[in-house]
């Protein structure tokens, strides 16, 4: 205890008191993911105890695939590698005109994804026997309810991100990581509030409400900086560089999306509860991943965008080979501890109610084999970030879609022959060559990039 308060206490004179230190530092994302984290080990204990690894929790799980891959493809996809080096560059020469791009990608991205979102929901009906082929008759019908229902997150997270990818380019950590704390805990009170009275639809309400509160806590600090909300349809320069960069990170999250209704859609040819025992050792397998992995690389996306910005390339370079090794560090240890404890770990945390000790058995060792992706998961966040804070998302993108292809071919290919485990093993497999490459890749880029401007960024 002595030397965490004692390392606590050096971090905050590192950082300029305990205010910097949980407000605008790793530490504070690494605390929020914390939070969100155990209350998500309590939503999924409350799904578990309230539904078992039921048709109800699969039908629930499913739904959400398609209306992440509409928010990834269409926001998410700019925000991540467009969005921040573009304000970060806006903000330190006018903040009114970071104001403006953020209404601009704001005002273009909700009218894209409402009409597309309005699209999906007419023609459902017609696209369900594709999309979940492994549901009967009633489950389908059930599915398209509540997927229209969860079209209305999407358009909430549309707005919620943008505001938080503005928040991490000001360094505001703890206000953009209190986002996903906030929607697990609107989760938790659509179990127990709206679940006795309305079923599986009191927990599609508690799931709106959840996003309803992720953006919501965003807003006070988006104000304070001086945003204020606008409808702005001007296509300028910021918004073709936005286009250009956007195009290969659109390809590679909807690809990503693409990979995870494939393990759904595997996962309903399988007996019931098998996207319900997917999910839940997924979540928990991705613990580590967000506590270590994508709070350190976030973190360090800002700097790596001004450090680039500034073409110092040779901290460019020290700074990721640090945190790569870092990252590694940790999260081995995090997978190895994991997976040691998986089974008493979902026992604990998920047993009891009509989560029987068969479901207890089949998601623990589930988890077991997904560990293996923990680290490669975390350093990969860090690689792809890397490259987009140089301004380049052809590269990372196109090495992902060449190792999503890969993943869901093996996931197929093994269905047959060792069932869910299929999607663990090629999930690790997919993981490992993607980051093999985006080494290769970030290597040449920065070599190059140093050569164009002499060495390590000092111009001739």
């Amino acid at each position: 205890m002595k030397f965490i308060l004692g390392k606590i206490q050096r971090k905050r004179k590192e950082v300029g008191g305990f205010r910097n230190l949980f407000l605008h530092t790793a530490f504070a994302l690494t605390l929020t993911s914390g939070l969100s984290y155990a209350l998500g080990l309590l939503r999924d204990k409350s799904f578990a105890y309230t539904f078992g690894a039921s048709s109800e929790l699969d039908i629930y799980n499913a739904a959400f695939a398609i209306p992440d891959l509409f928010l990834a493809l269409l926001v998410t996809g700019t925000l991540s590698a467009a969005f921040v080096p573009i304000f970060s560059n806006l903000d330190e020469h006018n903040r009114q005109k970071g104001i403006l791009y953020t209404n601009q990608i704001l005002s273009f991205g909700l009218l894209i994804l409402g009409a597309v979102a309005v699209l999906f929901g007419l023609f459902l009906p017609h696209l369900v026997d594709f999309i979940v082929p492994g549901f009967d008759a009633e489950q389908k019908a059930q599915y398209v309810t509540v997927t229209r229902l969860m079209l209305i997150s999407p358009l909430l997270f549309a707005i919620s991100n943008t505001f938080g990818n503005v928040l991490i380019s000001i360094k505001a950590f703890f206000w953009y990581g209190m986002a996903p704390v906030l929607y697990n805990v609107g989760i938790i009170i659509g179990v127990f509030v709206f679940v006795p009275h309305f079923g599986l639809l009191g927990l599609v309400i508690g799931t709106i409400l959840g996003a309803f509160l992720h953006l919501g806590v965003r807003i006070p600090s988006l104000i304070r900086y001086g945003y204020r909300p606008q409808f702005v349809f001007i296509y300028n320069q910021e918004i073709r560089e936005t286009v250009w960069l956007l195009i290969p990170k659109t390809v590679q999250m909807g690809m990503w999306q693409l990979m995870l209704w494939w393990f759904v859609r595997l996962a309903t040819e399988l007996e019931e509860g098998s996207v319900t025992i997917y999910s839940f050792a997924r979540n928990f397998q991705s613990l580590p991943v967000s506590l270590v992995g994508i709070a350190m690389a976030l973190a360090a996306f800002a700097n790596l965008s001004h450090v680039a910005a500034n073409k110092d390339y040779r901290e460019f370079k020290q700074l990721i080979l640090g945190k790569s090794l870092i990252i590694m560090g940790y999260t081995t240890l995090a997978a190895i501890g994991l997976a040691l404890i998986s089974h008493p770990l979902i026992g604990l945390l998920l047993g009891g109610g009509k989560f029987d000790a068969q479901a207890v058995a089949a998601t623990a060792s589930l988890l077991m084999v997904y560990t293996i992706a923990v680290p490669l998961e975390s350093v990969m966040h860090l690689l792809a970030r890397a490259h987009y804070a140089l301004k380049n998302t052809l590269r990372p993108s196109s090495i992902h879609v060449i190792t999503i292809v890969l993943t869901m071919v093996i996931s197929a290919y093994f269905l047959d022959k060792i069932g869910l485990y299929a999607i663990p093993v090629s999930f690790a497999a997919g993981l490992l060559v993607q980051v093999l490459l985006l080494g290769v890749s970030l290597r040449q880029l920065i070599l190059k990039l140093g050569s164009n401007e002499g060495v390590y960024g000092v111009k001739h």
